[in-house]
C-alpha cells in the first residue's frame, strides 16, 4: 500500500467590480495536499496564486518523529549505510 493517509483540498475565490466605468477583477486560488508514505514520512505540498502575481509553491517533508526533513537530506540519509557506533 503506497500511502497510509491522504488529504487534499482546493479553494478558489474571485470577484469583479465596476466603479466609474472601470472594472477591477481579483481572485485567489490555493491547493494543499498532505500524505504519509510507508515510512510514515509526512509530505505536504501547497500552491497558492493571487491574480496578477506569481504562483507560490511550497513542499515540506517531516520524518516519523515530526522533524522537518530538508530536501537532499532525506536522500543522504537513505544512502548512508547503517552501522554500529564503536568507541
Amino acid at each position: 500500500m503506497p500511502f497510509s493517509s491522504f488529504t487534499s483540498f482546493n479553494i478558489s475565490a474571485s470577484a469583479s467590480a465596476t466603479r466609474n466605468g472601470e472594472t477591477r477583477t481579483w481572485g485567489h486560488r490555493s491547493a494543499r495536499e498532505v500524505y504519509r508514505d510507508e515510512d510514515n514520512t509526512r509530505h505536504e505540498r501547497s500552491l497558492s496564486h493571487t491574480l496578477g502575481q506569481d504562483p507560490v509553491y511550497e513542499e515540506r517533508h517531516y520524518d516519523a518523529q515530526g522533524r522537518q526533513v530538508i530536501e537532499g537530506q532525506q536522500q543522504q540519509q537513505q544512502q548512508q549505510p547503517q552501522g554500529r557506533i564503536e568507541d
